[in-house]
């Protein structure tokens, strides 16, 4: 049966959450100041995160807390205090990434819904039935995900679905992004993300300068408000608006126009969206895409004018005279209102004045031809946008008060003489009744009137409740002080309001170790990663004792092991054993030979022992992970699950930094996509520190985007060798001669200690 989908709303601060519940939101998703993907937005302190879930529950709204971070083992326990605070306090759900952790909060907090991030790369089937089977109630589907797609997984499995519909979208798949971390230190998987792909780029062809610079990576915004009839006949669960870095006026905005536009949607009836249009662009946007859950093409997805704010168009530069600029109008302005003219350096303010001929005025309309005071001189026939409508977000800001919105109250109050009065209330769902501990007596001189009684039970003060319908059953000749009565309605009070927040009994259980055979470790084996013949042949020339395939389909070599796509667009088989990059893999070839790679982002413990659990013959860790925590991880696991892991680190090669299916490269020669341009030359990006950053593609038309310098951690390798580790190199870009001459380098960094650190490499994230 189709159900109403929920609509969800960020918070990043108090007024936002207020805002958001009062324009309509069902839910709020927010986080605290520690393991959320936002690291940088305001977020809550623990005191103000127990008001927010009170606040919320209070007027029927949903809080959903979002620990969508990976977690590192030295993190856990304090991980836990959070949570098990959380859990007492009745949040409805957890938003998760780290598989470990999903794993542990499902056995410790069986009260408690998990929700997968977006974070998780979410994008077939197989992965969501695993998923579900370690106990998940919604997932957030990846981005990329198309509405079919989404479709046939609802179609298949019992489980909660929820989709962005509105907001900022990341052109890597989310959770796959390593750019900002490998290159600024800022981790994207620890919610620090710097937002690399917001800055402007050359694209080379080898050396071929093939575009100017601009913003070759930066995305459109989402916006599906005139589609929601479409999702909800793919009965979605929850339709989530990004935003958490946004201010309040723009969530209220958008949550008020989704609303709309949802109720309309629901009721089989059209709305008239354009005005909530206009105001969704004015709040903020980066002009919009419906985004690939609609089939966007990938190339409409980018936006390389401008990485920030667009406004909307107000007007045209037609003369400039004594520092100011003469501007014909295409829409109005006002004073208060924010404005910015565009050029090769853009010029920017809050009008202060505006002049119409030689009259101040405090808004001129559409067609009006008026004088704005700037401090440098900007070119004529310049674009002039306005970037703040100071009317709209007024208008806004009486969403902010609590008031707001109250909660209607049905009662019954029912006093005679000789009896305790009696108070009955309800919300419609939750019922309190209460009496006085005193009796009413016989009134000497001023009985309680039925009027009294009314105005007494019915004042409710600062609290969020509005009596609606008050029915008074009385003798009107018994008495009873009014503190007796101003007692009884505060008890009733408080005691509906403990019903509304405290929703369910909660229970923090203690994890139990699911006991496994031990790993056969082979601490000295070494592997190589190769995506051409030349590399293959380099590599079995040098006798590598585990070699990986990207292509299997140009090798006949049955002792490789094939490396299967990072994203799944087919069916993927397996015949023995591979090398995979999700978990839905494992999943459905759970007895094969299976070793996971760096995109399940591992760096605790307990994604190792799960991973294991599910017949993981070896695990790479992620890239992020430091040298001293991957020592300490041995420790801790050997402590907590009795066993040796079998682990796998890459020591060498171009770190993959984003995997997109948007391409700048078909984006600038205009072409369709798997127009295989990529295959015939080598494509790079240049950055502004003149960095070069290698393009490639992984066979399915989405492009890989690597790192200007080769990961080298050779000069570690000699005083690690205690590490049942085994050590793997990634080859992508090299050719023979230099795959023969770095594995030579490899072997003699085992043999002996090595210093190869320069500036041609990187360390990434291992020296922490």
């Amino acid at each position: 049966m189709i159900k109403k989908p929920e609509l969800l709303a960020p918070a990043g601060s108090k007024e936002s959450l207020i805002g958001a519940i009062n324009a309509g939101a069902n839910a709020i998703y927010l986080a605290g100041k520690r393991f959320g993907a936002r690291a940088y937005a305001n977020n809550f302190d623990e005191t103000s995160l127990i008001d927010m879930i009170h606040y919320a529950h209070l007027r029927g709204v949903f809080v959903y807390v979002a620990i969508n971070t990976v977690i590192f083992d030295d993190e856990v326990d304090d991980l836990l205090n959070y949570a098990d605070m959380l859990a007492n306090h009745h949040v409805d759900a957890f938003i998760m990434q780290d598989l470990g952790m999903i794993d542990l909060f499902f056995q410790r907090y069986p009260h408690v819904d998990i929700h997968v991030s977006t974070q998780a790369n979410t994008h077939t089937l197989d992965q969501v039935l695993w998923l579900k089977s370690r106990g998940v109630k919604r997932i957030v589907m990846a981005r990329e995900t198309s509405l079919e797609v989404i479709k046939r997984i609802k179609k298949h499995v019992d489980i909660e679905l929820e989709v962005f519909i509105h907001g900022a979208l990341c052109v890597s798949y989310s959770g796959q992004c390593l750019m900002s971390s490998m290159i600024g230190g800022r981790s994207g998987n620890r919610g620090e993300c710097a937002q690399p792909c917001r800055l402007p780029y050359v694209l080379y062809k080898e050396n071929q300068k093939i575009s100017d610079s601009s913003y070759l990576l930066s995305t459109k915004d989402l916006m599906t408000l005139d589609h929601l009839d479409d999702l909800i006949d793919a009965n979605i669960d929850s339709l989530k608006i990004e935003g958490r870095m946004r201010k309040p006026e723009y969530v209220i905005q958008t949550v008020l126009s989704y609303r709309k536009a949802l109720d309309a949607a629901w009721m089989k009836k059209k709305a008239v969206l354009d005005e909530d249009i206009l105001r969704l662009k004015q709040v903020f946007n980066r002009e919009y895409t419906k985004g690939y859950l609609f089939d966007e093409e990938p190339n409409q997805i980018n936006q390389d004018f401008r990485p920030n704010h667009m406004g909307i168009p107000v007007g045209e530069v037609i003369d400039m005279k004594d520092h100011k600029a003469i501007i014909k109008l295409s829409d109005r302005l006002s004073v208060n209102d924010g404005y910015r003219i565009v050029g090769k350096k853009d010029v920017g303010n809050i009008v202060s004045r505006i002049l119409m001929g030689n009259t101040l005025v405090k808004t001129a309309e559409k067609g009006s031809i008026i004088k704005l005071d700037l401090q440098e001189d900007v070119y004529v026939g310049s674009l002039v946008l306005k970037t703040l409508d100071n009317g709209l977000e007024e208008s806004l800001k009486r969403y902010l008060d609590p008031n707001y919105k109250l909660i209607s109250l049905s009662g019954k109050v029912y006093a005679y003489m000789n009896q305790p009065l009696r108070f009955e209330i309800t919300d419609g769902i939750n019922q309190v009744n209460l009496s006085s501990e005193d009796i009413l007596s016989e009134a000497k001189s001023a009985p309680l009137s039925k009027e009294k009684l009314a105005d007494q039970m019915s004042k409710l003060g600062s609290t969020p409740y509005v009596m609606t319908n008050l029915e008074i059953l009385t003798d009107e000749s018994s008495f009873l002080p009014m503190s007796s009565l101003n007692e009884v309605r505060r008890k009733a009070i408080d005691e509906l309001s403990q019903l509304r927040i405290n929703r369910q009994p909660q229970s923090i259980l203690t994890f139990s170790n699911i006991p496994i055979e031990n790993q056969k470790i082979h601490p000295h084996l070494w592997a190589v990663k190769v995506r051409t013949i030349d590399q293959y042949e380099a590599a079995k020339l040098k006798q590598v004792p585990i070699i990986y395939v990207e292509d299997i389909l140009d090798f006949k070599d049955d002792s490789i092991i094939p490396v299967k796509k990072r994203i799944q667009t087919i069916e993927s088989t397996i015949q023995k054993e591979a090398l995979i990059q999700d978990i839905g893999l494992l999943y459905r070839y759970k007895d094969h030979d299976l070793i996971t790679d760096e995109a399940l982002n591992v760096t605790n413990s307990h994604t190792v022992h799960l991973l294991h659990t599910y017949g993981a013959k070896r695990i790479t860790l992620s890239p992020e992970v430091s040298k001293q925590r991957i020592e300490s991880l041995y420790q801790t696991f050997e402590k907590q699950f009795g066993y040796t892991p079998n682990l796998e680190l890459v020591v060498y090669g171009h770190e993959e930094l984003m995997i997109t299916k948007y391409c700048p490269i078909a984006k600038t020669y205009k072409t369709k996509p798997h127009c295989h341009l990529c295959e015939i030359k080598q494509y790079y990006l240049e950055d502004r520190m003149g960095l070069r950053f290698p393009l490639i593609n992984d066979g399915h038309c989405n492009l890989r985007l690597l790192h200007s310098k080769p990961l080298n951690l050779f000069s570690y390798l000699y005083d690690m060798q205690l590490l049942p580790l085994t050590y793997r190199l990634n080859f992508t870009i090299e050719s023979r001669e230099e795959v023969e001459a770095i594995i030579d380098q490899f072997i003699q960094s085992r043999a002996t200690r090595q210093d190869v650190i320069n500036k041609k490499t990187t360390t990434g994230r291992f020296i922490a």
